[in-house]
């Protein structure tokens, strides 16, 4: 039986657990609607720099941040929309929002919340959009669903473009092994992938993946006898990986564009007034076969 509780500590916290399974995950509105936690079959799946969650002056580093109105960074923080030039900081403003929770439900096959984000006047001055992004977090013996809509309600089409930056749980990188679709990359940072192998013994590893050739990517986790795979829906065209080398995670990113994305026109979603556009990715984690 799926069921679920509020925690009231710093930030309320929603729990949606399966106490048998010892599986769960810990949602924090107030904090961009982030799942902080995840935890299968007592495994821990998402890495969490806690001092980040409770700090409200810092970026969270840790749990799924969701990244919208872009997936990425523009160069110079700018992009042009009617000639006007609009500043966003990387990975856009939502993680940044407080979310309305609208919906909860458990049941014995899964338990779901929904949470609600709309713009605000300081989000007009960087995206000059009214909308409505819904996010829908769904947990099942089968792992975790994470579902958004981004509705338009503005009376002009609008350009985004989604991401997620999910962080996963490393204890032994020595013991890891990534599994991306796709031979075709750029090193975002100087050998990150050096002979088709991200690189985890420098300071830092960035690298952006193109040319999927299907939508799933696994993570190898030898050490504990684990198996992650990261399902995305075909609109997810980019797949980016990030660690830093003293950190225990290891991050895989699905984004619609690339960097840029707004400037050189790639992978953006132009939504028309009125419309709505869902998406979803899934997480699941099994043991190595």
């Amino acid at each position: 039986m799926f069921t679920y509780q509020i925690k009231k500590e710093k930030f309320t916290t929603y729990v949606l657990q399966h106490a048998s399974q010892n599986s769960y995950i810990e949602i924090v509105p107030e904090r961009g609607a982030i799942i902080s936690s995840y935890f299968h079959q007592n495994q821990q799946i998402f890495y969490m720099d806690q001092e980040t969650l409770v700090d409200e002056s810092t970026n969270i580093r840790g749990g799924n941040p969701i990244l919208f109105p872009i997936s990425s960074y523009l160069e110079n923080e700018t992009y042009y929309y009617n000639d006007a030039p609009y500043q966003l900081k990387q990975h856009g403003f939502v993680r940044q929002l407080i979310a309305k929770v609208t919906a909860i439900e458990a049941n014995q096959h899964y338990a779901a919340i929904t949470l609600d984000f709309t713009h605000t006047e300081a989000t007009l001055e960087r995206f000059p959009f009214q909308f409505k992004l819904t996010m829908k977090y769904t947990l099942n013996e089968n792992g975790l669903s994470i579902q958004a809509t981004v509705n338009n309600l503005d009376d002009k089409t609008m350009p985004f473009y989604l991401g997620y930056h999910p962080y996963f749980y490393v204890a032994d990188k020595q013991a890891l092994e990534l599994q991306v679709p796709s031979s075709h990359y750029n090193n975002m940072v100087s050998n990150s992938m050096v002979d088709g192998k991200f690189q985890l013994n420098q300071t830092e590893s960035n690298a952006i993946f193109d040319q999927l050739e299907n939508n799933q990517c696994h993570i190898l986790d030898h050490a504990r006898d684990l198996k992650i795979t990261l399902t995305s829906d075909d609109v997810f065209q980019y797949i980016v990986l990030w660690a830093l080398q003293e950190k225990p995670f290891v991050c895989v990113e699905p984004w619609m564009a690339p960097v840029n994305g707004m400037n050189v026109n790639k992978g953006v979603q132009y939504l028309e007034a009125g419309r709505q556009h869902t998406s979803t990715i899934h997480i699941a984690a099994t043991t190595i076969d």
